[in-house]
């Protein structure tokens, strides 16, 4: 199942706050990291059902892209 677009504004926003406050970035600035990120797209795939997730657990994965190069470097999902 795919998430719906509440579900998806959601995680927009919440993302976009943490990336804010962790990495002093404008509001477009993060949005646009987020919505243009290899996690994002992950998000969106109906196979993985990440939006069932916490959004913390989204939040380290775009954060382990932008650090390793690999959202997978996720604690969270590393064993998945």
């Amino acid at each position: 199942m795919k998430p719906n677009a509440r579900t998806m504004i959601f995680f927009d926003t919440f993302i976009t706050k943490l990336i804010v406050e962790k990495y002093g970035m404008t509001d477009t600035k993060a949005l646009r990291s987020f919505l243009t990120s290899e996690t994002y797209q992950m998000l969106l795939d109906s196979e993985t059902d990440l939006y069932t997730m916490s959004p913390l657990v989204i939040f380290d994965m775009w954060e382990n892209k932008q650090i390793t190069g690999n959202p997978r470097d996720s604690i969270y999902i590393r064993e998945c």
